[in-house]
């Protein structure tokens, strides 16, 4: 049986932080906040804007490409956290990293204008565009639903990211949060896998009891499976009902087999 899988060719991280202004509605409505929980749920590259990020191939690196990551538009989903770790309320907003020279928030040491690194690409990257235009683009693997492509896991450059904050200052309404961005090369590669069967996931159990009926004993019954399985299998389909074939003949049964089984595990 084979399986294809995607493999991370090569990968790398980087920190960056920066202080955010807190909504001070959000704050009033919440004053029992003790702290904030962060998740990065979307980041926009920006590539194809001036001075945004880009993807460039290397001339004499035919395997690497060299990436520059600037005007990184993060958004994040925030929980605000009582002193039990309770949810108070939930809000979604957007923090620019990597900015402008003249951004009160750019950092030569934090939060600088630009990054750039080298990657190993040896399969090539993604591109969108239409017709003759093909830009080279990267993929964030995070939690947005879009008419884009973003946000899916597929080939060439991806990446991913954690956030905390780093610094609360109620008072004065502002936290400092830190990212932490991961980018890596991934490829869709087929491989050879060893199987003696299909894995079985375990089944649900309702709760409330009620009169017996096809319906009922179906769902307490096993969860359904692929009518079509591997010969050494020799179940019945239980996807198909009336079943009627020919039993299939295999050097190893799955009676044999599980008997050969329990005795390997004896030993």
């Amino acid at each position: 049986m084979t399986c294809v899988a995607p493999v991370v060719f090569d990968e790398c991280g980087i920190n960056l932080c920066r202080e955010i202004k807190i909504p001070e509605c959000l704050l009033e409505d919440n004053p029992c906040t003790k702290a904030i929980e962060l998740k990065v749920i979307d980041i926009d590259f920006s590539i194809g804007e001036i001075d945004g990020s880009c993807v460039e191939t290397l001339p004499k690196r035919p395997n690497c490409v060299r990436v520059t990551l600037s005007k990184l538009k993060v958004r994040f989903a925030a929980k605000l956290l009582d002193r039990h770790c309770r949810v108070l309320a939930e809000e979604c907003f957007q923090a620019l990293y990597l900015p402008d020279k003249d951004s009160p928030h750019c950092d030569d040491d934090t939060n600088p204008p630009s990054i750039t690194i080298d990657l190993y690409a040896p399969y090539g990257v993604s591109y969108y565009g239409e017709c003759k235009e093909c830009i080279p683009c990267i993929n964030y693997l995070g939690f947005v639903e879009g008419p884009d492509r973003n946000n899916e896991l597929r080939q060439g450059i991806g990446c991913q990211g954690l956030a905390k904050v780093i610094e609360f200052d109620l008072d004065d309404g502002c936290m400092a949060v830190g990212l932490s961005l991961y980018l890596k090369t991934i490829y869709f590669i087929q491989y050879r896998l060893k199987h003696a069967g299909l894995c079985v996931p375990p089944k649900c159990i309702p709760i409330n009891p009620c009169e017996q009926n096809p319906c009922l004993e179906f769902v307490e019954g096993d969860l359904l499976e692929q009518s079509i399985q591997p010969l050494e299998l020799c179940t019945r389909p239980k996807t198909i009902k009336p079943c009627c074939y020919d039993p299939v003949e295999d050097p190893t049964p799955a009676d044999e087999a599980a008997t050969k089984t329990e005795c390997d595990n004896c030993l």
